[in-house]
């Protein structure tokens, strides 16, 4: 099943659970106007092909005493795959980076850091953020007021 191969009914499945994948089937199926077994169906098909890739819950930051979001840019100092490797291997490792990108503009990488203070981002930064793997520089951006925040993907 490609992109393209997916119909409107598929679509209208996928637009439902992006809102709300705590839906039940039946639920589901009626929002679509799908038998259950034919809702039920469609919903593993999209899962076995990848169009659904996991169920999460989305928590609030705040109330979970993370009210710090910092999007910080870094280069590296050096293009050397192994230098690049470990960096990766440690974001992924640090819970209070939620996103890491490479990507393409004046700066190498991007990451999306959620912090209970702003010493505990100083810390990440000293300990971790550093030559020690590779990285130059960090530029880093507070957020001061969220306009949006979505998961959902225009479909």
């Amino acid at each position: 099943m490609k992109i393209n191969s997916l119909d409107n009914l598929d679509r209208r499945i996928l637009r439902a659970l992006q809102q709300n994948a705590r839906l039940a089937n039946n639920e589901l199926a009626s929002m679509i106007g799908l038998s259950c077994s034919a809702c039920l169906r469609r919903v593993k098909i999209l899962e076995e092909n990848g169009y659904i890739k996991r169920y999460v819950a989305l928590c609030d930051a705040k109330k979970l005493k993370y009210p710090f979001l910092i999007f910080a840019y870094g280069t590296f100092l050096e293009e050397d795959h192994k230098i690049r490797e470990r960096f990766i291997f440690e974001m992924k490792l640090l819970p209070q980076i939620s996103e890491c990108y490479l990507i393409s503009s004046d700066y190498d990488f991007m990451l999306k850091i959620h912090v209970q203070n702003l010493e505990e981002f100083h810390q990440l930064k000293k300990d971790y953020l550093n030559k020690g793997i590779g990285i130059r520089n960090i530029r880093a951006d507070i957020v001061v007021k969220t306009i949006k925040n979505t998961t959902e993907l225009p479909l």
